[in-house]
């Protein structure tokens, strides 16, 4: 029986890309978002939960192109892979990535974020010939909307919480929740703040609809 290689898929193009070696570990984490509501008397604020978080997949590939019989520069292999981080012009996104590894293990339908390469051995020329990828995974599910598709705002029928993550801001939030980052100035005006870009990590942002 043939060994079973982790492949990716592009789901746009059905393109797959196979391991050339299987990993020996991976991780997935799921994380949820609570935020904490601070009580005067009180030594453990309580907890009010926000919103779920898409599960990420972490996994370290290994590619070695040194015991091939005609050698090859391993970033043949590894732009490959970097490829699925680019947008594609007709769908203005990167494309949507099933990672699989045999039949009822490993099933990850998600988006490629990070990709962190590191060459390991080199012929006298310089070549590349060993390199070891570190891969992180993001679960996904797109939404097929029309209106979405033709670029329309979409705004939540109700006012939402969104915890202020590092690394966030809220043109990233108004794109998330309106699919316009220009709406930006309606999360900033309805949560009164003045500096957008002093907003500590933790913040609770009230996420309006808006009217038509």
């Amino acid at each position: 029986m043939a060994l079973e290689k982790l492949m990716i898929q592009n789901t746009d193009t059905k393109d797959e890309i196979k391991a050339l070696f299987n990993p020996n570990q991976y991780q997935i984490v799921k994380e949820t978002n609570w935020c904490d509501i601070d009580q005067n008397g009180k030594d453990i604020p309580d907890a009010q939960f926000t919103s779920g978080q898409r599960r990420e997949l972490d996994v370290e590939l290994f590619f070695d192109t040194y015991s091939l019989e005609k050698k090859v520069n391993v970033k043949t292999y590894v732009d490959e892979l970097e490829k699925l981080m680019l947008i594609d012009v007709e769908k203005h996104r990167p494309p949507i990535l099933l990672v699989s590894w045999g039949k009822k293990a490993l099933n990850f339908r998600c988006i490629l974020t990070s990709l962190t390469q590191k060459y390991t051995m080199f012929l006298n020329t310089g070549m590349p010939v060993r390199a070891t990828l570190n891969a992180k995974f993001k679960e996904v599910d797109i939404v097929k909307d029309s209106k979405a598709s033709q670029g329309e705002k979409q705004s939540p029928d109700h006012t939402k919480m969104r915890v202020f993550k590092e690394g966030d801001s809220l043109q990233m939030i108004a794109n998330r929740e309106y699919e316009d980052p220009r709406m930006w100035k309606v999360l900033a005006d309805h949560n009164d703040i003045e500096n957008p870009l002093d907003i500590k990590a933790g913040t609770v942002i009230e996420v309006p609809p808006i009217e038509e």
